[in-house]
This record gives structure tokens, sequence and C-alpha cells, in this order.
């Protein structure tokens, strides 16, 4: 059953993900396979667009577990696990994971480079990370505007960073994109593998 803060968050989310997110999801999460590491679940949005039997195992991740994620009627012969970790930390062993899955989380990692470099430590070879992010718009009237709203978007929205580039700090962190979507101006998905 979900709270009142998670009702709240999914009711304010509902146009984006009618309109712009559902689409998206459902063709990334296609290819989740394997040993699945999710980042940042929240309130467990992407638990209905997973094709489960695919999956070896699904671990869900989140600094504070919603009772969304801790309530959800999982497959019963999958090995589930829901542990609060942080994407800068992550408590797993090195080349454990198949598929790592994080959407709309990197705005507010403290240092996604950190995040990004344990994902890639938890990754097997031949791993490969699924995401959806917001990120700062190529447009440059746009870009302006995002970054002077920036510092009161943090203090209203949790930490979340509107000025954040994501796609290019993936790709720092030593992934190679495979296939990247822009839309809507300030939001992307994609797939990308250990370079």
């Amino acid at each position: 059953m979900k709270n009142f803060s998670d009702m709240a968050y999914d009711l304010f989310m509902l146009p984006l993900e009618t309109f712009l997110l559902n689409r998206r999801r459902k063709s990334i999460f296609r290819d989740v396979a394997g040993n699945v590491l999710e980042i940042g679940a929240g309130t467990g949005t992407n638990l209905k667009y997973y094709q489960y039997d695919k999956l070896k195992s699904l671990t869900i991740t989140d600094q504070d577990l919603s009772p969304a994620l801790l309530n959800h009627k999982y497959p019963e012969d999958l090995n589930i696990k829901t542990i609060e970790a942080d994407a800068e930390n992550l408590p797993f062993e090195t080349a454990s994971m198949d598929s790592v899955v994080f959407t709309l989380v990197f705005c507010s990692v403290t240092d996604p480079y950190a995040g990004l470099n344990e994902i890639r430590r938890v990754l097997k070879p031949g791993g490969r990370i699924f995401f959806i992010e917001h990120v700062l718009p190529l447009n440059n009237p746009m870009r302006r505007v995002f970054h002077k709203a920036n510092h009161q978007w943090k203090k209203m929205a949790g930490g979340c960073n509107l000025s954040r580039e994501t796609d290019k700090i993936i790709e720092e962190s030593g992934f190679k994109i495979e296939k990247l979507e822009r839309f809507f101006g300030a939001f992307i998905t994609g797939v990308a593998s250990i370079s």
C-alpha cells in the first residue's frame, strides 16, 4: 500500500508519465534481463514494465524504501531483494549484475561520477545500463532558464539538479552509449555498455 507522499508524487508525475514517459519505459525495458539492479526505485513506477520471465533476479534499491516497493506483489518464483542503498556506495559484489536500471535518479545523486563508477564496478563484462533522465536542454535560451532556476529548484525538489548533463557524465564515466533518444527538450532515454 502506498503512503500519502508516494501517492502525491505519483499524482504529480501522472501527466508526465501518461504523455511522455510510459512509451519510453516500455521500450527500454524490453531488453532488461539477467541479474538486474534498479537504483533509486522511488514509488515503484518501473515495476510494471519488467518482463519478469527474462530476469534471474531483481535487486531494488533506494535511500529510503517506500511501502509501494516493499509491499509490491512480485512473481513468487523470482529472487527479489529490496535494499536501502546509495548509488555512490553500492553494497554488491563486483561484476555481479547483468543489467542496471535507473530512471529520473541521477539528477539528485550528489556525485554522479561516483555513482556511475559504482555501477561500472557491479556490472558484469558485457553488462548494460538502461536509463531515463532529465538533462540540461540543448536550446540556448532554455539552458539559461534551467541554470537560473536550478538553485531554487534544488531546494524545492529534494536536490534535483536541472542543469546536469547526465548523458555526457555517462560517457565520461567509461560507458559507450548504444542508443540515445532526446525528447521534450530536456529528457533522454537510452542504453549503454561498458566501453
